[in-house]
């Protein structure tokens, strides 16, 4: 992406601002220019304000104040929400308390839920865990809002345990304490296992997609997102995700689901396009399939209706 300063303020625009939020959390992770940093922390600071989370406004627009102390837009934006928090002390602690114990049960039925799928009992980890991604729409927003939570002694329950033994729950203070990307890693891709299981290819693909994101040295991630889109017929979104991949299917994932998964998203293409591009690739992922299992009857007749020829068992 070679301006996603101008993809995320695009973004912000059309509205869809947890998308804008988790480009503005990669500028952060890889940029070191400092007016992008400052921006992305601004821009975080004003969708949060926006949203009511008045914590993670507050943390974002100081680290941008920070980093452009002579930010104008900056110094105002948190001299608006000091004014804020000084008018309304009292319900500002209450939403403080609120939003923390709101943080605790989202732990707890994270944590719940991949424990149970480790005592194979997937079905009741399942709503537990689908529940937590209407809340925190991709990984950014769950990093920025399931931060310094205050968990008392007596609220270390053993989900709680759960995740601070695996250190998926870190300490960032005095009972203050903070999701790990590990932790949201293994989340989402449990998660999106549980998404396959019950049919839900689509949102296993986004699973994958977050999960990719946390920690883009998993490659697997990126193959495993391509067959779901098919499992789904989301043909579009698999072939855009093949062709930023290497032919080379990882060790970790389905060979013989990956090359068909290919065969079948370029096939609808070319019966949507006859792009003859798209017949060449189908055609060639059909072959690697068939390389791995020759008697994958779906694929060969795939091939074979391209070919002009009989299956390969009636020949």
């Amino acid at each position: 992406m070679s301006n996603p300063i101008g993809h995320a303020q695009m973004l912000e625009t059309e509205g869809a601002l947890a998308e804008a939020i988790q480009v503005y959390d990669t500028i952060l992770s890889t940029s070191n220019e400092t007016p992008e940093r400052a921006h992305a922390n601004f821009r975080l600071g004003a969708i949060y304000r926006e949203w009511g989370e008045l914590f993670a406004a507050q943390r974002f627009l100081a680290q941008a104040h920070q980093l452009a102390p002579g930010n104008t837009d900056i110094r105002d934006a948190i001299a608006a929400l000091n004014l804020h928090f000084s008018q309304n002390q009292e319900h500002v602690a209450d939403e403080m308390s609120r939003k923390n114990s709101d943080q605790i049960v989202s732990l707890f039925r994270i944590a719940t839920g991949i424990k149970l799928i480790t005592m194979d009992k997937p079905a009741q980890a399942y709503p537990l865990m689908k529940s937590r991604t209407k809340i925190f729409p991709n990984a950014a927003v769950a990093k920025h809002l399931l931060t310094d939570i205050q968990i008392t002694e007596a609220e270390r329950n053993s989900a709680i345990n759960f995740l601070v033994e695996r250190d998926w729950l870190v300490s960032t203070g005095s009972s203050l304490y903070t999701i790990a990307e590990s932790g949201l890693y293994a989340f989402y891709t449990q998660l999106a296992n549980l998404h396959i299981v019950n049919e839900a290819y689509t949102e296993a693909g986004a699973c994958y997609e977050q999960a990719y994101w946390l920690n883009p040295s998993q490659q697997h991630l990126r193959y495993e997102q391509v067959i779901c889109y098919a499992c789904g017929e989301v043909w579009d979104a698999a072939v855009a995700n093949v062709v930023q991949l290497p032919t080379e299917v990882p060790d970790e994932v389905n060979a013989e689901a990956y090359h068909g998964a290919v065969a079948l998203s370029y096939h609808h293409i070319y019966e949507t396009t006859q792009d003859e591009s798209a017949k060449q690739k189908a055609m060639e992922a059909c072959e690697a399939a068939l390389r791995v299992n020759n008697k994958n009857k779906i694929i060969s007749d795939l091939l074979a209706s391209y070919q002009g020829k009989k299956s390969w068992w009636r020949r």
